[in-house]
């Protein structure tokens, strides 16, 4: 065994695929996470992510915004070719985007990459959190308000049933898929190009009517993801980048062992195991 350790860091072909397989490992336990993570709260998962559907949709009633199935409505009975096309872009222009631009910026500005990186893992361990406490049923599942456009209109290999072992159908809250697109749009705004920036305003805009036309997510969710990643991003601004928060948990900290230590030397003075502050 230190034979190995010895050999694995003078090898110039493991200190160029180590950094490299260990973002694979990121993302490919990441996914493992959210997959088999979502039932250990909950035993009736499912029963509980449709009420809880008809929770968001009172909720939405109750503010007046509830305005999903007519947006869906007119879309079906108006302008079925946009239906499709959001369809497709609710499909195509997530993972594809995603994974293409973060590959292109994890070779083209590593610094960037990792930053933005650990704004995506942080906004994820938090939406973990939220699937596993609040299960959602998407609103495609509420049929007495929705149409599932997916599965009426195509693309019909999506909406197949083998497809739903693969991802967690009962994660809607909150919107990563919303979320993410909203990182993705200002790191295209913050570049130099300008038909790039324009994308940039494009493309969560196009999301927004993506998710919620399709019967994928309630505008609750919409919002749900974008309060997630603002709130990732001024985690990693005020907590890691300029270590806001370290004082307050240093005085934190140090108060609680003063605190205990007060206490250990008062029970000593009482019982007569320890000296007290008087000796």
């Amino acid at each position: 065994m230190a034979t190995i350790r010895q050999h694995i860091p003078q090898s110039p072909l493991s200190r160029i695929c180590l950094p490299h397989v260990m973002e694979i490992g990121i993302v490919v336990g990441a996914y493992f996470a959210y997959m088999y993570s979502r039932a250990l709260v909950f035993s009736d998962f499912q029963s509980t992510a449709l009420a809880n559907a008809r929770r968001v949709i009172e909720f939405e009633k109750s503010a007046g915004f509830f305005w999903e199935p007519g947006w869906q409505s007119w879309a079906i009975e108006s302008a079925r070719s946009l239906v499709i096309f959001f369809n497709w872009a609710y499909i195509v222009t997530f993972f594809p985007i995603v994974l293409t631009a973060s590959v292109v910026l994890y070779f083209t500005n590593r610094e960037r990459y990792r930053y933005y990186r650990n704004v995506v893992l942080l906004s994820f361990l938090i939406a973990l959190v939220g699937f596993m406490l609040f299960p959602l049923a998407p609103p495609r599942m509420i049929a007495e308000h929705f149409v599932d456009t997916i599965n009426i209109f195509g693309p019909s290999g999506y909406a197949s049933r083998e497809l739903t072992n693969y991802y967690n159908a009962y994660a809607a809250m909150p919107s990563l898929h919303f979320g993410w697109t909203v990182m993705f749009g200002i790191i295209f705004i913050r570049t130099n190009h300008k038909l790039i920036k324009i994308f940039g305003v494009i493309y969560p805009t196009m999301t927004l009517f993506a998710i919620t036309i399709t019967g994928n997510h309630y505008i609750t969710d919409a919002i749900g993801g974008g309060l997630l990643i603002l709130a990732s991003f001024l985690a990693m601004e005020l907590g890691f980048r300029r270590r806001f928060f370290l004082p307050v948990m240093f005085c934190w900290t140090r108060k609680k062992v003063a605190l205990r230590s007060g206490t250990d030397m008062e029970v000593g003075s009482t019982t007569g195991g320890r000296p007290s502050l008087a000796d």
